[in-house]
């Protein structure tokens, strides 16, 4: 079970991580193709305003989700932890030794 919390917990930091790079770093989609330049979104030019929206409320979704699963992640840890049988003071003074 721990390591399976373990392992959900570095996939969780992965992909999230990589979803907020891609959305604070949008900008960089229209240095790598240039013709994705042309057109416009509400009268701006598409290549200003996609990165703006994205940095702006793609950052906020991303958060808003990655806040919500880490919630779930942290209870079922909890749970688990909570499913560990208790410390006793005998069993603390043999790991000290």
């Amino acid at each position: 079970m721990k390591e399976k919390l373990y392992k959900k917990e570095i996939r969780l930091t992965l992909v999230f991580s990589a979803l907020l790079l891609l959305m604070g770093h949008s900008a960089s989609i229209f240095v790598l193709f240039p013709s994705l330049q042309q057109g416009s979104l509400w009268g701006f030019p598409i290549q200003y305003i996609l990165p703006i929206l994205l940095g702006w409320f793609g950052v906020a979704g991303v958060c808003l989700v990655m806040t919500i699963l880490c919630n779930k992640f942290d209870d079922e840890m909890e749970e688990y932890v909570n499913s560990l049988p208790p410390v006793t003071q005998t069993d603390t003074d043999t790991l000290i030794q």
